[in-house]
């Protein structure tokens, strides 16, 4: 079963959050490293900040992207647009928001006993560091999840981490619902990089047309 609901450059230095928080950590190892300086996504045994006793209910994974922190998480956040560049989000709108939270209205296709689900998620925002989010209503049974922000060694890098948790109730067995993650994952923060780095390079057009 597909779900498409829905990250570090681990070079030879630690890469940081703004807080200063150390990721390295969730790097396990040197073959982790070497395929994210490549700029695929690798998964990861654990979530930033988990400690010993790891929830195993989450699918985890990170990737590079060649863009400033402000810049992904412009896209991470671009809830609106998100059908324009996520493949299989079918609807997203923001019914509610403020200052550090968004109440997001989405549907999104998939594979399994239904084609579609349709569900609420709140958002509680924590501006370039993390994106904590969960389900308050809808078709699936639960939806918890959540998106770290750090930068590498030149400000125009970062490693976005993306974890999430589907229940999407009786007839999905979390294994399946598991294998299908370990695919669509990656593939969100393929579409998140892609997009972050096409907005990068508009800006960088319209400073030139600006000189």
């Amino acid at each position: 079963m597909k779900i498409i609901v829905c990250l570090w450059i681990a070079l030879s230095f630690a890469p940081v959050m703004k807080d200063g928080q150390a990721a390295e950590e969730f790097v396990a190892t040197e073959e982790q490293r070497l395929t994210l300086k490549t700029g695929e996504a690798v998964q990861l045994s654990k979530r930033p900040g988990e400690g010993e006793e790891i929830d195993k209910r989450f699918t985890t994974f990170a990737m590079a992207i060649n863009a400033p922190i402000e810049k992904v998480w412009e896209v991470v956040n671009d809830k609106k647009g998100a059908p324009d560049f996520l493949a299989g989000v079918l609807l997203s709108k923001v019914l509610e928001e403020g200052d550090d939270w968004m109440l997001v209205e989405q549907k999104t296709a998939v594979g399994g006993p239904k084609s579609s689900y349709h569900y609420t998620l709140r958002h509680q925002l924590y501006p370039f560091e993390r994106v904590e989010f969960k389900r308050v209503s809808g078709e699936l049974k639960e939806v918890l999840g959540g998106w770290w922000f750090f930068e590498g060694e030149k400000p125009e890098t970062t490693i976005l981490v993306y974890s999430l948790h589907i229940d999407p109730g009786l007839f999905a067995p979390q294994f399946i619902v598991k294998r299908g993650m370990k695919t669509s994952l990656p593939n969100t923060l393929k579409w998140m990089k892609k997009e972050a780095l096409r907005r990068v390079g508009e800006g960088s057009e319209s400073e030139g047309d600006a000189q």
